[in-house]
């Protein structure tokens, strides 16, 4: 009776911790339960190839102990997943390590935001950690993308496949598209991936060390599940406020950001006479529009010499009493 009693014990043991999310490096779960874990700040760069071989990828913080989030959250993960994540003064790198069942991943050469029948990895970083709002960053295992944003509670109904009712969280905006790079290949245990989303193209708190808020959801399409390296609970009442969180990211740097757009616009007028029709050519005329990323938070927009040519004119309106 005592020796069965201590079986149980072993097994339930091994079968709580078996899906717990963790991280190698410093981390530790803080007063609310919450994983935090400190990636290192390194003076380095990656080329972004899909091969994870590069030495820089050893001294990475490594993300492991996935969950099942859906259909059954909880559930130990069935395909074991590794992200690899540091960052440096001007982009933060993310590398993905997906294991899968030969012949089982699925991936096409899509279109950008339409990898929802693919098997992808979306990253949210919430980096105001306000466990309301995100941004999102997702991939297909050929490093084809998908961009948007999350806000809780904004009930959003364009997610095209990526969160809604059914995976038990805010369906993704996807119209917001931000500049990163990213690439992945197939591999013989499944794919990898590398990712690197610059600063320049988040915005974040004005701050010299802040911490950032994240989830990590991979789709795994020939089972139909989601796994989450939090161990989220779709009955909860935010998803976003069970992230887990980067801590103290320090001496960020987004280097000049500012989009510049010219205008050239000329005209010509005709008019008709006894031999035919004449045409007075003008001068073009010149013009811009200029976005300059002050801050992080802080953007000026202006236009010189406009050309009212595009601006949409007030949809004409009739009333009259039948």
């Amino acid at each position: 009776m005592r020796l069965r009693t201590r079986l149980f014990i072993l097994i339930t043991a091994l079968v709580a911790g078996a899906g717990t999310a963790r991280a190698d490096g410093p981390s530790y779960a803080g007063t609310d339960g919450a994983l935090r874990v400190a990636i290192p700040r390194l003076e380095a760069s990656a080329e972004i190839d899909g091969d994870l071989a590069d030495p820089v990828w050893q001294q990475a913080a490594r993300l492991m102990g996935f969950s099942q989030y859906s259909p059954d959250d909880g559930r130990p993960a069935e395909d074991e997943t590794e992200v690899l994540v540091w960052y440096s003064p001007s982009a933060i790198y993310f590398g993905i390590r997906a294991h899968a069942a030969l012949g089982s991943v699925r991936a096409t050469l899509a279109d950008r935001d339409h990898i929802e029948n693919d098997d992808w990895v979306q990253i949210y970083l919430a980096t105001f950690n306000d466990g309301r709002r995100a941004s999102v960053f997702g991939v297909n295992p050929l490093g084809v993308q998908m961009d948007g944003a999350v806000i809780d509670g904004s009930q959003q109904g364009n997610g095209g496949g990526f969160g809604g009712l059914a995976s038990g969280r805010e369906a993704t905006d996807l119209s917001p598209d931000f500049v990163f790079e990213s690439k992945g290949r197939l591999t013989e245990y499944g794919y990898e991936v590398e990712l690197r989303i610059p600063f320049k193209s988040l915005r974040y708190q004005p701050t010299d060390s802040q911490d950032w808020g994240i989830h990590i959801v991979r789709r795994i399409q020939s089972t139909g599940h989601e796994d989450s390296w939090v161990p989220a609970r779709r009955s909860a009442a935010s998803f976003l406020g069970q992230a887990g969180t980067l801590e103290d990211l320090t001496a960020l740097h987004r280097g000049l950001v500012m989009d510049l757009n010219p205008v050239v616009t000329a005209r010509a007028d005709g008019a008709g006479g006894g031999d035919g029709w004449t045409y007075d050519g003008h001068r073009p005329e010149f013009g811009g529009n200029v976005r300059w990323g002050l801050t992080p938070n802080l953007t000026l927009n202006a236009t010189v010499n406009p050309d009212f040519s595009q601006v949409e004119a007030d949809a004409t309106q009739f009333q009259f009493d039948p």
